[in-house]
């Protein structure tokens, strides 16, 4: 018999989900103008302020060129086809980089936010990476603090780069590796932990005995207290610098068995004043990782596309990865840092998500009467 509608009761619910076609959306413009009967002169209408001259590949184009090639380490070449192919948009390589490097005046308005937050903040961590600028070998930087990220590409690996970042400021603390052009430049230095124990292992491998395994346990117990510290009191911590410096001076008063272990001991003894400081700041890291992460990017980007042609592809890089970086500090994602940049947004406001992606479609399906 039939079942009558009101009788029936939800059984099974699933979702199907689909991606619509994705086409571009192009608009014509015209502009109307005429000769002016009274003083002869040649008169035409204003361009849209939304819609100017120049270019035909929108704000939406340039925020997905710029977020696959920099994001994704997605080539011009494979950029051209994946825009025709996915998208149906016929664009050139030329047509791509005119597009990225009409993004410089809005990302480099971001970078001075950006500077200006590192200016100020009392910790920072530094890293830098070789890069390929010309066919020449060069280097990127990333400065890393608790609200910004800052990404420079430069011909440099000296102090200065440092020095022109900072702008005369001082921080508190820095965390970097042993490279000498990034010490020396905030009242007191963290070493990072990571790169010593990359070091006790190779002396450990190379066959020392006695000085290089001590170290290695004493590092690592550290760096778990380090991670415990939003847990523990400021006593505590204090006694557990004191537990540390008292461990590693007896470790120092030990001969190691191998040279390779003489020679850790004696770079042990040149930084030890810089291995605990985190143990007494909660703000100051153990390791220099977040630099190191931020980084990654750039060398998957750097092995896929070879080298930067030009000064402003490099620039550009540094810029976007910047804004990347500092918007996920804030919780934003990187497609969406890039769209506020290019609109003159703050990156700590994300682009909202459009209201007819939030709406839901429900199909209602009863039985038969």
């Amino acid at each position: 018999t039939a079942v009558d509608k009101d009788r029936q009761r939800v059984r099974q619910a699933y979702d199907p989900i689909e991606l619509p076609p994705v086409r571009p959306v192009v608009t014509r413009v015209r502009i109307f103008g005429a000769r002016c009967a009274g003083c002869n002169r040649r008169v035409r209408g204003e361009a849209p302020t939304d819609m100017p001259p120049g270019s035909p590949f929108g704000l939406t184009i340039m925020v997905m060129l710029a977020y696959l090639h920099h994001q994704h380490a997605i080539a011009y070449e494979r950029l051209v086809m994946l825009m025709r192919e996915l998208f149906g948009l016929t664009i050139s390589q030329g047509a791509i980089a005119n597009a990225l490097r009409r993004c410089q005046p809005a990302l480099a308005k971001a970078e001075q936010a950006i500077l200006a937050h590192l200016r100020e903040a009392q910790t920072i961590c530094s890293d830098e990476t070789s890069a390929r600028l010309g066919g020449s070998t060069a280097w990127e930087w990333v400065f890393a603090c608790a609200k910004a990220v800052l990404h420079k590409i430069v011909s440099s690996r000296g102090a200065q780069v440092v020095r022109e970042g900072l702008a005369g400021h001082r921080p508190q603390t820095t965390v970097s590796d042993r490279w000498s052009g990034q010490l020396g430049h905030g009242e007191r230095q963290q070493i990072c932990l990571a790169h010593v124990l990359r070091d006790v292992q190779y002396a450990i491998d190379c066959g020392d005995t006695v000085f290089a395994p001590g170290l290695k346990t004493l590092l690592r117990w550290a760096t778990r207290v380090g991670r415990r510290r939003s847990t523990l009191k400021d006593s505590t911590l204090k006694a557990y610098r004191l537990k540390a410096d008292s461990r590693l001076d007896r470790l120092l008063a030990q001969n190691p068995s191998h040279p390779q272990g003489q020679a850790l001991r004696v770079q042990t003894k040149k930084w030890r004043h810089a291995f605990f400081i985190f143990l007494e700041d909660r703000t100051v890291p153990a390791t220099n990782n977040v630099s190191e992460r931020a980084l990654r990017p750039s060398v998957v980007h750097r092995k896929v596309t070879n080298c930067f042609r030009s000064v402003w592809g490099a620039n550009v890089h540094a810029q976007i990865r910047s804004v990347i970086d500092t918007g996920r500090l804030a919780g934003t994602a990187a497609f969406q840092s890039i769209t506020a940049v290019l609109k003159g947004l703050p990156l700590t406001e994300p682009e909202p998500i459009p209201e007819q992606l939030r709406r839901s479609q429900g199909v209602m399906a009863h039985l038969p009467r």
